[in-house]
């Protein structure tokens, strides 16, 4: 495990190389820099896992630094060691996932105890991502066979979503959205499937249920026709006579079920 010690006094990066005992720490190798310039062609050529840095270090600071380090490693490990005791500056920290803050002059030993504990958790999420990395290549292969064993056909995929949004007005490229395809593609598999367009099996389920709604329910037309996605009435009842040869106060007059009083 790799640390980079920041700070734009050589002194303090000196003292604390030398106060803190590394190997106690779990640390294999320690890298100094001076500036956030410095720091970042260090990070770029080495494997950092943790930088030990300060805050300000004009022209640039150190959250500039960790978030320029996260953008190229997001699990790199953070702990500032700063003279600042303003909250602001602790919140900054904290709100940038840093793993401590500790206030300078500290004793060699805190920064060492800091250090070991940030080894740990870095040697835990290393394994982890290991761990589900081994996994994933574990079962790739045996995942692969059970979606495609268990994920229902694009076409079953539109007639689903299409009976579950009825009420709606329903277009093509609303369901081949809905289920990750191509609406030109959707088209030409739907009418490969089943023989007729998309937009028929739309009309067919809408009518379809519009037809049980006026026989099996005493609902009011027009909310038959909201339940299946026409929002003008006069257009709804066009299109149910064009589709059954009857206007939908015809249809329930002639189909209605008798309801229990």
């Amino acid at each position: 495990m790799n640390v980079l010690v920041i700070d734009d006094q050589p002194e303090v990066v000196r003292g604390v190389i030398s106060g803190v005992n590394w190997e106690r720490a779990g640390i294999a190798q320690v890298f100094p820099a001076y500036s956030v310039k410095e720091a970042k062609s260090i990070f770029l050529r080495e494997a950092i896992d943790v930088l030990l840095c300060d805050i300000e270090m004009p022209p640039e600071n150190g959250f500039q630094l960790l978030r320029w380090a996260q953008e190229r490693k997001p699990d790199v490990a953070c702990i500032f060691l700063s003279a600042h005791a303003e909250f602001s500056y602790a919140q900054e920290a904290v709100k940038l996932g840093s793993y401590d803050y500790i206030l300078q002059p500290a004793p060699y030993e805190e920064i060492e105890e800091a250090l070991r504990r940030v080894a740990g958790k870095v040697r835990e999420t290393s394994r982890l991502r290991h761990y589900y990395q081994y996994e994933d290549y574990r079962s790739a292969s045996e995942n692969e066979v059970r979606e495609e064993k268990g994920k229902p056909h694009p076409v079953r995929q539109a007639m689903e979503y299409i009976r579950r949004n009825l009420d709606t007005e329903l277009s093509r490229t609303q369901i081949a959205e809905a289920i990750y395809l191509n609406p030109e593609y959707l088209s030409r598999l739907f009418k490969r499937e089943t023989g007729g367009s998309l937009s028929d099996y739309i009309l067919a389920e809408k009518m379809r249920t519009a037809q049980a709604l006026l026989a099996d329910t005493g609902i009011p037309v027009s909310l038959v026709a909201v339940k299946v996605g026409y929002s003008n009435f006069s257009y709804f009842s066009q299109v149910f006579k064009k589709y059954t040869g009857l206007s939908p106060g015809e249809y329930r007059a002639r189909h209605k079920k008798q309801l229990e009083p």
